[in-house]
């Protein structure tokens, strides 16, 4: 793991979601961390507290010299889901999505142009659940995995190699103007699995 999370392989990933026979929904925003009073403040000022949050398909940390570092997993298996509908939040809910995400656009140097709660809103507000716990003082990293080669009864179109999702991020970046090299790129990753020929 020392190419995500800059940490010698020897301290392994503690996982907290999901372990084995695991039966708990998905972990949601802010839910796994032990927030301090200023630190749940701030999120409570970043994001809203009703509507639908951030949901988590893995998260993991690790204690190592640096302190704890958090690994939170975001995955993906065909296309539609990977062009995220905008956001349904209402109206009063919208707004301060709307200048989180502005907020978070301004430190990725993003034009305030690109709109960030249309398509590919749920890859848009992962990396503001990042720039938000980098902002208080959490290291985290954010790492989207890619299956590929699947194979959906319904025919749902499922990138056949790492390429092709390449092709598919490349497409998302542009639409929200997210260049190359950003202030989070050291802590975003992109990491393709094979899915097991049945």
């Amino acid at each position: 793991m020392e190419s995500i999370v800059g940490e010698p392989s020897r301290l392994p990933l503690q996982w907290i979601y999901p372990q084995q026979n695991e039966t708990r929904p998905e972990p949601t925003a802010t839910s796994f961390l032990a927030l301090d009073l200023d630190q749940q403040r701030a999120w409570n000022e970043f994001w809203p507290q009703s509507g639908t949050p951030q949901t988590w398909d893995g998260i993991a940390h690790l204690d190592g010299s640096l302190g704890s570092t958090w690994v939170l997993i975001e995955a993906k298996a065909n296309h539609p889901e990977f062009c995220s509908p905008p956001s349904g939040a209402t109206a009063q809910n919208l707004a301060l999505i709307k200048r989180s995400l502005a907020e978070t656009k301004t430190a990725l140097s993003v034009h305030r142009f690109f709109p960030w709660h249309g398509t590919y809103y749920q890859y848009a507000n992962r990396l503001a659940f990042l720039f938000f716990l980098k902002k208080i003082g959490i290291r985290a990293h954010l790492v989207f995995l890619y299956f590929y080669g699947d194979c959906f009864p319904d025919e749902t179109p499922c990138p056949g190699s790492p390429d092709h999702w390449r092709e598919l991020i490349h497409a998302c970046h542009l639409t929200l103007g997210l260049g190359n090299e950003h202030m989070l790129r050291p802590w975003v990753h992109d990491v393709f699995l094979r899915v097991p020929a049945p």
